[in-house]
């Protein structure tokens, strides 16, 4: 029985590696440069910003701003892209679910998989610059990064979760979600900061995606802990919007698919 059970849970894992591994490739597939791209992107994105922001936007701005702009855009960027991709994953993936059986759930687990690897890249790629060019240094307190990466992931499989099952009844959803998505950028600390726009609006930081933004830079930039109570308030809420959202998907997606 238990290698019953294990040969079941490797088959599974690999067909979600499969799926995180096709989702990620295809978008450089017919590229020239192929997965080089993963690389290039990341690191042109930081020198575009370095210099529009050194020398011609903010010409007195300490240049160390250039990093605390990519980590909040990267990390808005991970879940921007995955909850969108989310949207229309049932319809995607509707040939498969409607013939084979296959637990749901796989395919969120392969969807964030497959975000974080462009995740990781261009934070390796942060990593490098910060040290390369900034001289910044390295502390055990990075080791924060891993509870806080956990929570942005199930922040994020929490809310692909409602948004899959909720498009098969709301087609307009995606265009819904894109404004949000617009929106959401500005009300993230992504480019301003959160010290001098949060006086008396403290309540902001239970924002998930706030806290976890805040905390990414005060691990990497500043190697300090990040603040124990905004972090397990935002492990807290995202656990619950991870176990609601699946069970909403579980209970809605059975009836859902006969709309697709």
């Amino acid at each position: 029985m238990p290698i019953t059970i294990n040969k079941a849970l490797r088959n599974r894992l690999e067909r979600i590696y499969l799926f995180a591994n096709t989702d990620y490739f295809v978008r450089y597939y017919g590229s020239k440069l192929g997965i080089l791209w993963a690389f290039l992107n990341p690191f042109l994105q930081i020198v575009i910003y370095y210099f529009a922001f050194s020398y011609l936007i903010f010409k007195q701005r300490d240049t160390s701003f250039v990093l605390y702009l990519f980590t909040g855009i990267i990390t808005w960027q991970f879940f921007a892209e995955a909850s969108k991709s989310a949207i229309t994953l049932f319809q995607r993936q509707r040939y498969i679910l409607q013939n084979i059986d296959l637990p749901k759930i796989d395919f969120f687990w392969s969807l964030i998989l497959s975000k974080f690897w462009g995740y990781f890249i261009n934070f390796l790629i942060f990593l490098a610059f910060s040290l390369a060019f900034f001289h910044n240094s390295l502390s055990l307190t990075l080791l924060w990064i891993i509870p806080i990466w956990i929570g942005l992931a199930m922040f994020t499989i929490g809310v692909c979760f409602y948004l899959a099952t909720l498009y098969i009844f709301l087609r307009d959803l995606d265009h819904l979600w894109s404004i949000v998505i617009m929106a959401g950028f500005w009300t993230v600390p992504i480019i301003w900061d959160y010290k001098i726009i949060f006086e008396g609006y403290e309540f902001m930081m239970y924002n998930p995606l706030t806290a976890f933004v805040v905390q990414v830079r005060q691990v990497t930039l500043q190697n300090q802990m990040p603040d124990l109570k905004y972090l397990s308030i935002a492990l807290l809420i995202s656990a619950f919007i991870a176990i609601s959202g699946y069970f909403f998907m579980k209970y809605k997606s059975k009836k859902a698919l006969e709309f697709l």
